[in-house]
């Protein structure tokens, strides 16, 4: 490629993000030629019947007084058209501006649907790919692109054009094999005329990745005790930077190397920042040195992250290289070389249209990748791309083994290798599950493992074991095998194109899969048809809940879709001898397509399981099951603690469960016997140990009860709760957040709060409404006087430090949905073993989310704030004793809206 083409970069700013119902306020357009700014216009726009909410005031300075003289769409139409005229345009999420303008142009009769686009976010992730992300923001930052401010169009259109020529500039740069590889894909799309396929080779490349071998199994060594480490003027205070000893620190280490040494179970609850990471790792690097594997499992990636990058380098140089620390992660998180070179061979057929950019973004970090993960590529998103990543995931079943040509650099391997080399290895607690169910066939032997954030098992071990198909569970799969139904592509085609012709017998098996697996497709959709109509006619009388088969209780019957499904098996496994047998060079995509067989029988097998139901320790229910797409079956254990019980306890030598919220007032009962961990033999009864909390915190947080409210049962509660959030929230100078325990309450909560935030210019971010979670929760800690309305994912995992939270608003108390179909099947199962569900489940449960939410607040000795409860269940109800006990029973209570203006200024 020669000059940066002429091109002109564009922005909207819109009232929203729905395409129908909101409108552009603003369109800056910027034409740049030879990658150089020229000439540029800039227009206001004024929306007809779309609202401007104080959110888009707030984020684009943009007000309703600006635009109250401005042109309609209509009025400027023509003048946008004649700017950009046939120019290609540039925006950065270009899908969203080029729909938003074609849709707006079409509403006053201009076409502007086969104009060429270009994305200044796919050559960014091509061009960039070592940035934290991709955001325009984060870019002109990173890049140092000049922008007088953001969120307005015309700076960042200007920015997006910038970024746009500096981008192709850097690919430019590159070597000619990254070219070459990029002209390939672009092949029939706009791309083209940006990388148009030449003739011209660049020099030889080879991957970085290195090829790990097995080395010998670690020897004991003697190593001190944790003692050592920890005291005063010990190992860690002469080798660790501003160290303190902590009494509760050293003996929560002690209690986990005894746990190692004697063997056995332990469970330990520690408070958020009394240095537990530290602690437990300490024995468990010490014990690892020692001679004996031990495995770390987290919940999250960035306690993971954590780990990995700041406190194991940090200990390691303490072992004199005894400690071999690695992590390991589940198998389709690794990229398979084949199955990647194979799509840029032929990507026409491999790739669907929108997948291109996707695709494109990754091929620079395959070639500079030294461990094949794709957690580590900024670049590309493995959740909004599963379907093109299970295209170049690695997985056993599609593996060749030694036979595959990247065999010895099979970053899937050397992950396992990593891990069998090591004696200290970092996994997730879903890897551990997946290893459980399998009999534990993933993971190296290993001796001991430490659960950190343990708090999260039972809602991964339920996630883990649950059974759940859905008709886009298995279109997702058969989409990679034929992807389109207007032309011929995906692997079965690929498959076709390299069998001589000659071969007519495999060609007319290839025609008859391909509409076998459209049979199969279409057999689902029915079954799931049947289930939908029985449904309207009972009029919803049992709720989503089933208990017999789907032939008892619906009258639909799985026998046709098994009978497709049988013929989809033949005709896999006559097409695998015959391919494999006619031409050898086909017979990495036959393992690609015997791969994508096994995650169909895996389906299969799931779905006789839930369509048989009639399972007494399980609970079968249905999730939107009235439209045939979105239907979900689902199977719940409900006692998944039985399985760990049978399958994980008996044999590990040491197991730690650690959190800062596993006890119940102070009891770690729940926890216990939810986790299977009431084991009969004495002599393998767990370990408890609770810690306090920090001495300060009752000083550092106050709280207070609204006791004048109507109790969340009545039909009153929500408008006077919203009455009152209206009546102090406008007025908090402080960072304030609300966590709801339902979207709709939230939703209606900003609804009555917009308009008194708006006139103070104040800022209201809401979940749901605002956009991404992570863009509300950057904004919010940048600003002060704010306030953030959240649920569900808010209520955990998230920090605010210092002065970015002030005040915790806490409407109702969590208690899980009796609604909820698996919280349903709990109880009823509580009941019929003569337990108190109410007691024994609903109130544990709320206890402890509540302590996960007021974690938000007070994460370290710095922080300080303010607890607002609206539930006066909790000072009138009998059980309200049990969640008081959290703060120690020391709050204030609330007799009018006066008294909660009182605390929150106070």
């Amino acid at each position: 490629m020669g000059n940066i083409p002429t091109f002109v970069a564009i922005d909207l700013e819109t009232t929203g993000l729905d395409f129908e119902k909101d409108e552009i306020i603003e369109v800056a357009l910027v034409r740049f030629e030879n990658g150089v700014p020229v000439e540029d216009v800039d227009y206001l726009v004024k929306p007809t019947t779309a609202s401007l909410r104080p959110f888009i005031e707030n984020l684009t300075g943009i007000y309703k007084s600006d635009l109250e003289n401005a042109e309609s769409f209509a009025g400027v139409a023509g003048k946008i058209y004649s700017f950009i005229g046939d120019y290609p345009i540039v925006a950065h999420n270009a899908a969203f501006d080029s729909k938003f303008l074609t849709q707006t142009f079409a509403k006053v009769g201009i076409s502007f649907e086969n104009h060429m686009v270009w994305d200044s976010l796919t050559v960014s992730r091509i061009a960039f790919q070592n940035v934290p992300n991709h955001r325009l923001d984060t870019l002109v930052q990173e890049l140092n692109i000049p922008r007088s401010r953001a969120h307005r169009a015309l700076p960042d259109a200007d920015a997006c054009g910038r970024l746009f020529v500096m981008s192709l500039e850097k690919i430019q740069g590159e070597d000619r094999w990254l070219y070459n590889a990029l002209s390939k894909v672009a092949v029939n799309s706009n791309w083209s005329a940006i990388w148009p396929v030449s003739g011209e080779s660049g020099n030889e490349f080879s991957y970085k990745l290195p090829e790990v071998p097995l080395e010998e199994v670690p020897v004991k060594n003697h190593v001190p005790r944790v003692g050592e480490f920890f005291q005063e003027g010990g190992i860690l205070a002469k080798n660790m930077a501003g160290y303190q000893p902590r009494s509760n620190q050293q003996d929560l280490a002690a209690v986990v190397e005894r746990n190692m040494h004697k063997g056995g179970l332990c469970v330990i609850e520690a408070p958020t920042g009394s240095g537990k990471s530290l602690a437990y790792l300490v024995a468990a690097a010490n014990k690892a040195a020692s001679g004996e594997r031990v495995v770390i499992s987290t919940a999250t990636r960035a306690l993971q992250e954590q780990l990995w990058n700041r406190d194991i380098p940090q200990l390691s140089c303490l072992y004199n290289g005894k400690l071999k620390a690695s992590v390991l992660k589940g198998r389709e998180n690794y990229l398979c070389l084949r199955k990647f070179e194979a799509i840029l061979a032929s990507p026409e057929n491999m790739l669907l249209p929108e997948e291109r950019d996707s695709f494109m973004a990754i091929i620079p970090w395959v070639y500079t990748t030294t461990t094949g993960d794709v957690n580590e590529c900024s670049s590309f998103s493995q959740g909004r791309n599963r379907v093109l990543w299970s295209k170049m995931a690695s997985s056993a079943k599609s593996c060749l083994g030694e036979k595959c040509p990247n065999y010895g650099r099979c970053p899937a391997l050397a992950a396992k290798r990593r891990a069998m080399n090591s004696n200290l290895l970092l996994v997730n607690h879903s890897l551990f599950l997946a290893d459980m169910s399998l009999d534990f066939a993933l993971l190296p032997l290993y001796e001991h493992i430490v659960f950190d954030e343990a708090h999260r098992l039972p809602e991964i071990s339920n996630q883990s074991l649950c059974r759940t198909v859905s008709f886009f569970g298995l279109r997702n799969v058969i989409k990679t095998m034929v992807p389109s139904r207007t032309k011929k592509d995906g692997l079965v085609v690929e498959i076709e194109a390299g069998i001589p012709a000659e071969c007519t017998e495999a060609h007319e098996v290839c025609a008859n899969l391909v509409e076998s697996l459209g049979e199969l497709e279409k057999a689902l959709h029915r079954f799931f048809m049947k289930i939908g109509k029985k449904l309207t006619k009972q009029k919803n009388k049992n709720g989503f809940s089933y208990s017999s088969s789907m032939m008892a209780e619906y009258d639909a019957d799985p026998a046709g879709f098994m009978d497709q499904y049988a013929k989809v098996q033949k005709l896999v496994e006559k097409l695998s001898a015959m391919a494999s047998r006619v031409n050898e060079s086909v017979s990495g995509l036959v393992h690609d397509l015997n791969g994508r067989m096994t995650e169909i029988e895996r389906f299969v097998s799931d779905f006789e399981f839930l369509t048989k139901g009639a399972r007494e320790d399980w609970i079968f229910f249905m999730e939107e099951p009235f439209n045939p797409h979105t239907i979900k079956l689902h199977a719940y254990p409900l006692n998944f603690g039985t399985i760990w019980k049978e399958k994980f306890y008996p044999w590990i030598k040491s197991a730690t469960f650690t959190s800062a919220t596993l006890a119940v007032q102070g009891d770690l009962t729940y926890f216990v016997e939810r986790m299977g961990l009431n084991v009969q033999d004495p002599k393998r009864a767990p370990f408890l140990r609770v810690y306090n909390e920090s001495s300060t915190k009752d000083a550092r947080q106050s709280v207070m009860v609204a006791k004048y409210l109507p109790k969340p049962s009545a039909p009153e509660y929500n408008e006077a709760l919203n009455d009152t959030l209206c009546q102090f929230l406008p007025e908090v100078e402080e960072n304030a957040m609300v966590l709801f325990t339902s979207v709709s309450a939230m939703m209606k909560a900003q609804a009555a709060l917009a308009p008194l935030f708006a006139q103070k210019g104040k800022l209201l971010l809401c979940q749901h409404v605002d956009g991404a979670l992570d863009g509300l929760i950057a904004m919010f800690r940048k600003e002060r006087g704010a306030c953030l309305l959240g649920c569900q994912s808010l209520w955990e995992g998230v920090d605010f430090p210092g002065d970015a939270l002030k005040l915790l608003v806490i409407p109702k108390l969590p208690f899980p949905n009796p609604m909820d179909p698996l919280v349903a099947g709990i109880s009823a199962k509580m009941k019929s073993d003569g337990k108190n569900s109410f007691k024994d489940y609903y109130v544990p449960e709320a206890y402890m989310e509540l302590r996960q939410g007021l974690g938000r607040l007070i994460r370290s000795e710095e922080d300080s704030g303010k607890v607002l409860i609206l539930d006066n269940r909790v000072v009138l109800e009998h059980y309200g004793k049990s969640f008081m006990r959290i703060w120690n029973m020391k709050q204030k209570v609330a007799d009018s809206i006066e008294d909660i203006k009182s605390f929150v200024k106070s």
